[in-house]
């Protein structure tokens, strides 16, 4: 399958499947000096009160885990290592884009330390860790069969990790193929499916436990715009005015932003619905997966 790159629905980008591991790749691996373009000033933004709220609450997954030592890896603006840190962890996180800097750097002033760089080119001074989180960041990771292995290797035996991706054995990918929001070409370099994230788990030294299709803050969200999408309208515009990205706001547009306004009464909860129905199904657009060292 050949598909328009998500950030200027310019660039062709192929996908193939790994014969070893299953997982679905962008081909060509874009250089990481040909990615810089596709991660603006923007890509890292405060979150709205709403979803702001939704990241607070991640910390709720883990109630049942005693405090000890996390790290989050691609922190982004860190308000999930801000909940964790009032729930008595020992926080740490990871983050490779700068544009996230002017928020995390309030967080080091609370005690929560903060590196900048690759996984992989860190030292942690803490490990080993009771839990390693990547929220929405193996997708975008080129090596993300590495980066599990050395986060094994950080954490204390029994500890947990816990991911969460998009899944390629979605419905709404079957059925929006280049138009689902959560394919995110090529930002999103490897595509992840229940069966084939839980093979490499295995492979590195972990025992799956648990794996949830549905999250509030991307199934529904996903579905909505994968919908736009498919209906011609400019890609991915409404997450672009929800950005607020600058762009030239023509007459066209201004019709287009009418009309997603007009429909969204409609298609909100008939999105939510298919959320939860996707769920149902063990087919949700995005899955959340907790697997243990063994």
């Amino acid at each position: 399958m050949e598909c328009l790159d998500f950030e200027f629905h310019k660039t062709p980008f192929q996908l193939i499947q790994c014969p070893s591991c299953g997982a679905v790749l962008v081909h060509p691996l874009p250089k990481t000096s040909e990615l810089v373009q596709y991660y603006g000033s923007q890509y890292h933004q405060k979150p709205s009160l709403f979803f702001s709220f939704i990241q607070k609450n991640r910390q709720g997954r883990f109630s049942g885990l005693k405090p000890g030592k996390l790290l989050d890896v691609g922190c982004g603006s860190g308000t999930f290592l801000e909940a964790m840190h009032q729930k008595g962890w020992l926080c740490n996180g990871t983050e490779f884009s700068d544009s996230a800097k002017r928020f995390l750097n309030p967080l080091q002033k609370k005690g929560i330390d903060i590196q900048y760089g690759q996984l992989l080119d860190l030292h942690f001074s803490q490990a080993p860790f009771d839990l390693i989180t990547f929220w929405h960041v193996l997708e975008h990771l080129a090596e993300p069969q590495r980066e599990i292995a050395f986060a094994c290797k950080l954490l204390k035996k029994g500890g947990i990790l816990f991911m969460a991706v998009p899944n390629i054995d979605s419905i709404s990918f079957s059925i929006w193929k280049c138009n689902w929001f959560h394919l995110d070409l090529p930002r999103h370099l490897t595509h992840f499916s229940p069966k084939n994230l839980s093979r490499i788990l295995d492979q590195n030294g972990f025992e799956v436990i648990r794996i949830s299709h549905f999250a509030l803050e991307y199934n529904p969200y996903g579905i909505l715009q994968s919908i736009y999408n498919s209906l011609g309208f400019e890609f991915n515009l409404l997450t672009n005015k929800i950005k607020a990205q600058k762009s030239s706001q023509t007459a066209g547009k201004s019709i287009q932003l009418v009309l997603i306004a007009l429909l969204l009464p409609f298609l909100l909860p008939l999105s939510f619905f298919l959320a939860y129905l996707f769920s149902w199904a063990k087919r949700g657009d995005t899955i959340s997966v907790w697997a243990r060292k063994r």
